[in-house]
């Protein structure tokens, strides 16, 4: 008599769980990057710029993103913009940014 509904349990189970999984947002922003990386991209360029003043940071070492963002984010180097981005990231997401945008072409 249980037998029977072994199958349809399994399958309940199994819909039940891709449910969760696709109510949960995805690990990756919408470039691909991390969470954040998109928020960086509205102004440091994918492609090299003739005389732009913002740089780019794709392939740039990943320490020195690191750095950089850790310095907006505390106040040591003033900017306009920078310094309230930065301060919206933690160290991990800083980190996560960095070696994503460290991975990207130059």
């Amino acid at each position: 008599m249980y037998r029977g509904l072994l199958p349809g349990l399994a399958a309940a189970l199994l819909l039940a769980g891709s449910a969760t999984r696709a109510a949960e947002p995805p690990p990756n922003g919408p470039l691909g990057g991390p969470p954040g990386a998109s928020s960086c991209t509205g102004c440091h360029a994918s492609q090299k710029i003739a005389n732009s003043e913002i740089p780019r940071i794709a392939g740039r070492k990943a320490e020195d993103i690191v750095t950089f963002m850790r310095q907006y984010r505390s106040g040591a180097w003033p900017s306009s913009v920078m310094g309230r981005i930065a301060k919206g990231f933690d160290d991990q997401q800083i980190d996560a940014i960095a070696a994503w945008f460290a991975a990207q072409p130059e």
